[in-house]
């Protein structure tokens, strides 16, 4: 197979990419939010513990099942004949085999739990399994070549899907196997897509003729994967035994915000930015100074959104959830901060695997993980907030210890990355101001939802405005560019 299919468009520009990228994760968000919303209404805290937990252990082992194959297949410097039917045979094995393991083991992870229904719920999401190769691969090969108008429709297609099916599932009382089955529906509709929109990307026929060094690769890459999965997923495996699954509904609750925000948004930027960084450093080894644009970009959308979403936090979880997840209301506002750390070097893994620091990434991430697990076992016999409390220290020394590595791989420096936060950190103290007024002014509260929320978004909107202005900051005058863009073309319309 060769680097393209003949068949295949040419490489979109990386701000027509980005573009098409917020807008597969906004559709994504205009089916999520209300599906979210009405599901929280119809569940209870304990099923939807019950589905976070089952997730949680099918996070866990799809981080095996991919085995670094896709990100093998983007960062490759060409493909050569085979190599993409190397990655989909390794790929399919690993899946196939990890599929029958999670369905014969269901029932005893059903018994530690003490939940029988937990053992039907992972038998439905095993099927995932069975079906991921088919379309994994062909999503690899679309962002390889940056296609990401290709990844919209198809994407456009799996999420209608699975939204419809979860929600008539929910009303018609399936409860957390409706979830499930939505799961399963929404992957199968991505397949169809891959397999029709994407046919000029799909994989025929079978290889191992490059299993070296895909198994090489994917060795270190799974390692690193699987440790960042147990990571993420341990909060849920630790509650749901320590405390109770009515316990895991509302941390998954109280997080949820926070997760929608890094999938829909930051996620949207990361599709985007871990080939851009592959290609640039293929061409000129310049990745370091993409990276460092794309920090200056990404604090300064999110800043402003999760910490205004902490200050909101009543508000905006009476509105998406309901009265009985009010007990979440302290977890989202210590998820912000922790995610508002995080986000300094949400691509720094990226970065690092794209100019070939594989191994170094996999050791740092393995080591985090060791220390998020542990604290967060000791943490559990506390309580709810102890849990999440952990996420913020984590998240400082997660940004230590990848800023170690960067130093000794790249000519980026501390310095360096202090300056490009500066303009984001004047633009979000910008944008807070008039919401801080509000909460200590008109604090939200069950008879006051609406005001607060509607006059600090308001406030943050102008503010975040000002702040790009008076910064000169870079988002700015990228937002100016794409204002003034969409005018003349608006014009040139109206003119004919």
């Amino acid at each position: 197979m060769t680097d393209k299919p003949a068949s295949a468009r040419q490489p979109m520009s990386v701000r027509r990419s980005l573009a098409l990228s917020f807008a597969r994760k906004y559709t994504n968000m205009a089916f999520t939010i209300p599906t979210i919303m009405i599901v929280s209404r119809l569940l209870t805290p304990a099923e939807l513990g019950v589905y976070s937990v089952g997730m949680a252990f099918v996070t866990l082992v799809q981080s095996m099942r991919d085995f670094g194959t896709s990100d093998y297949i983007v960062r490759a410097e060409a493909l050569e004949d085979n190599v993409a039917q190397s990655a989909f045979t390794i790929n399919m094995v690993i899946a196939w085999v990890l599929g029958v393991i999670m369905f014969i083991c269901s029932g005893a992870v059903a018994s530690f739990y003490r939940e029988e229904g937990l053992q039907l719920l992972l038998q439905i999401l095993s099927i995932n399994f069975f079906l991921l190769p088919f379309g994994s691969t062909v999503n690899a090969m679309l962002k390889r070549s940056m296609q990401f108008g290709i990844i919209y429709q198809i994407n456009l297609a799996q999420q209608s899907t699975q939204s419809c099916i979860t929600v008539l599932l929910a009303y018609l009382g399936f409860g957390y196997l409706g979830l499930g089955i939505g799961s399963v529906a929404g992957m199968i509709a991505t397949i169809i897509a891959c397999l029709t929109i994407g046919r000029a990307y799909r994989i025929t026929g079978l290889s191992l003729q490059h299993w070296r060094d895909i198994t090489s690769f994917g060795l270190q890459r799974t390692l690193g994967d699987a440790s960042s999965k147990i990571g993420a997923s341990a909060p849920d495996f630790i509650i749901g035994r320590v405390i109770d699954f009515t316990a895991v509904g509302l941390f998954s609750r109280g997080k949820g915000l926070v997760n929608m925000f890094q999938q829909n948004v930051l996620g949207a930027i990361g599709i985007v930015t871990f080939p851009t960084y592959a290609r640039d450093f293929r061409k000129a080894n310049n990745a370091h100074v993409l990276y460092l644009k794309s920090v200056t970009y990404v604090t300064a959308i999110s800043w402003p959104f999760l910490l205004f979403s902490g200050l909101m936090g009543f508000s905006i979880m009476r509105i998406m959830f309901g009265d009985q997840w009010d007990a979440a209301v302290p977890l989202l506002q210590l998820f912000t901060i922790a995610g508002s750390i995080a986000v300094i070097n949400m691509d720094a893994p990226q970065l690092l695997i794209a100019i070939g620091k594989v191994g170094a990434v996999t050791r740092t991430i393995v080591l985090v993980q060791v220390i998020r697990v542990s604290c967060l076992i000791v943490a559990a016999f506390y309580g709810l907030t102890a849990v999440a409390a952990v996420s913020i220290a984590m998240a400082v020394v997660n940004i230590i210890l990848y800023q170690r590595v960067i130093d000794r791989h790249t000519p980026l420096t501390p310095l360096m990355l202090a300056r490009a936060l500066w303009p984001s950190a004047v633009t979000t103290i910008c944008s807070l101001f008039v919401p801080v007024i509000v909460v200590f002014w008109m604090p939200p509260a069950p008879d006051n939802i609406w005001p607060p929320l509607l006059i600090g978004m308001l406030g943050a909107g102008l503010g975040w405005i000002l702040g790009l202005k008076i910064t000169g900051h870079a988002l700015g005058e990228e937002l100016s560019g794409w204002l003034y863009a969409l005018t003349n073309k608006i014009r040139r319309v109206r003119a004919q």
